[in-house]
Formats: C-alpha cells, sequence, structure tokens
C-alpha cells in the first residue's frame, strides 16, 4: 500500500456563513473524500491548512489581552487549531470507515516544526490569516491594532503574520512509526507549531509556517510515494481569471520554474503551492498534484488536477 499525503486548506473546513472555525457539512465532506482514497488502496496521510481558524484565534486573543496579564500567542493558537481540527477529523473519519465494517486505527498529532528565528520572514509578515475585510475596515483595523494587513488573491484584505520556512519536524520519527504499523495520520496542521532550540528547550514563536511548505517537508523527510495539495480549482492555470486562462494539466520542473519566473502563481495563493511540489519532485518525490478536493481520485489515477514531474513528456 502506498502512502499519499493530502495537504488540504483551512478554507476547505472553514464555515463561511457563520464564521466558526469548522463547518460540519464540510468536514464529513473532506472526510468523505479521504475515505475514498483509502478505499483505493492508499493510505493517507492527511496535513491541513489553518488560515481562517487561526486568524479567529488571534481576534479572541486580541480581546484577552485586554482581559488576562498574559495573552494568548500566536504559536498556541496553531497548536489550539491543530488539535481542534485534528479532533473533528479523525472523528468523523472513524464514523464514516466504521460504517463501512472498517476499523482502521487513526492518529491526530500536535506537531512542532523548527524554524530559523532569524529568518527574514520575521522582518516581512506575509502569510495571510483570518476572515476577508474590506479596504476601510483593514485601515481600521491598522490603527486600532496596529494589524498588518494586505490583499489576498484579489479576494479583499487579510491580515498578514510572519511564514518562516520549515527546517525540521520535530515529530517526524513518530509519524514515520505510525504510518509503518499502518495507522492513518492528521499531522503538521497550520504547518506545525513554530518553534526553535534555546538552551536545549523548544520556545514558540509568533508565526503561521506555510502548511504548503510543510508538507512537502513531510514528504520528503518520510520518502512519502505520492503528495496530493488540495486547493479551491481543478488545474494550476496560466493567466487565470483573465480572458486568456489555460489549464495545465501535465507539466515539467522546468516548466513550471519559468511559469513562476514569469509572474503566473500569485505569492498568496497558488505561488507556495507549485514551489513546494518544485521542491518534492526536485528531491525525488514519485507523483505531485495539485487540484481541487473532490479530484483527488481522479487525480491518482491520472484523469485530473495538475501533475508536477521531473522531465517533459514524450
Amino acid at each position: 500500500m502506498e502512502s499519499v499525503l493530502i495537504a488540504i486548506g483551512g478554507n476547505a473546513l472553514y464555515d463561511k456563513k457563520t464564521g466558526n472555525n469548522l463547518s460540519p457539512a464540510m468536514v464529513t465532506e473532506v472526510c468523505s473524500r479521504i475515505v475514498e482514497v483509502y478505499l483505493q488502496g492508499y493510505l493517507p496521510v492527511i496535513t491541513f491548512g489553518n488560515g481562517p481558524q487561526v486568524g479567529n484565534l488571534l481576534d479572541m486573543a486580541e480581546t484577552s489581552a485586554r482581559l488576562f496579564e498574559s495573552p494568548v500567542t500566536l504559536d498556541v493558537c496553531v497548536s489550539w487549531t491543530q488539535g481542534e481540527i485534528g479532533y473533528w477529523l479523525s472523528r468523523e473519519l472513524t464514523r464514516q470507515l466504521l460504517a463501512r465494517g472498517i476499523n482502521k486505527p487513526i492518529m491526530a498529532l500536535n506537531t512542532l516544526v523548527e524554524v530559523n528565528p532569524d529568518d527574514p520572514a520575521f522582518q516581512k509578515p506575509s502569510k495571510p490569516v483570518g476572515k476577508f475585510i474590506s479596504a476601510e475596515e483593514a485601515q481600521q483595523l491598522y490603527e486600532e491594532r496596529g494589524w498588518i494587513i494586505g490583499p489576498d488573491a484579489n479576494r479583499g484584505y487579510r491580515r498578514l503574520v510572519p511564514s518562516p520556512r520549515p527546517l525540521r519536524i520535530v515529530e517526524a520519527e513518530a509519524i514515520q512509526a505510525l504510518i509503518d504499523n499502518r495507522f492513518m495520520v492528521l499531522c503538521c496542521g497550520g504547518g506545525g507549531i513554530p518553534v526553535y532550540l534555546k538552551d536545549g528547550v523548544f520556545q514558540g514563536l509568533e508565526a503561521v509556517i506555510d502548511k504548503d511548505f510543510t508538507s512537502c517537508l513531510l514528504a520528503k523527510t518520510l520518502k512519502i510515494e505520492n503528495l496530493i495539495i488540495c486547493t479551491e480549482v481543478e488545474n494550476v492555470c496560466l493567466n487565470f481569471g483573465t480572458p486568456q486562462q489555460q489549464a495545465l494539466h501535465r507539466i515539467s520542473v522546468a516548466e513550471a520554474e519559468g511559469y513562476m519566473e514569469e509572474g503566473h502563481f500569485g505569492a498568496g495563493s497558488m505561488g507556495p503551492k507549485v514551489a513546494a511540489m518544485i521542491d518534492y519532485v526536485r528531491h525525488g518525490g514519485k507523483r505531485a498534484f495539485i487540484t481541487s478536493l473532490d479530484k483527488v481520485v481522479d487525480a491518482l489515477a491520472g484523469k485530473a488536477g495538475t501533475e508536477i514531474h521531473e522531465t517533459v513528456s514524450v
């Protein structure tokens, strides 16, 4: 049984109508897709984003700062969302598998990810978190709270926080042991809890790591055979959102790098996903796809999504 790492975005779980961290209906839908992959003979390893969820908690943390002596920090918010989302997903996966007569061990693991405390990202916040807001709301929050806010993929404005590159997944050996024992593992939520070593002890940092880069690092570290990064669209596109939009189906690493240099993939949207896939393939990754959640099975069958590979097909 080959493993497949499926990276799911936080927006795929977020309740846009109510603003709640999780939508039960969307959790059910996400888990049904994961179960489909398992029934096709793959062992899923699940990572997930937390952009909307951690933004909600950051908002709560700003409120708590007025009420408590020690406000909730960003690394704790990441840990909180890891536990919350992992609990919901593992519970629903268990329910769906048992309904099919499958008693599959599942583990949701809060995961630390080591970063460099001197990473330049701490001087230039770029990771969007929280809800989309208007330009007027952005200006008000900047004035009231000092938030750094910027545009996100032409859909509005969001708060920006530091996003350092992941260097090491602290629990990688534990995750490997679980996979070896055929556990379905949920890990590296929100890109992992950002930490660094100081005097032999891990210290948290005010940051959110990009889950796509962490997913790539995990897949490389554990030599996972297949990597799928899920997004809201079925294919990576050139000239996205314009009359000249063109879907890409199977492209080489060199082609993907060329398109990135031409500016086709936004830094706050498709850019990190394509960059992560290039890195994965460059380091021996077997199969790499970017597609929508409802197309993951078709992508593994070579019928959907955008596949990035090492060489151009003949």
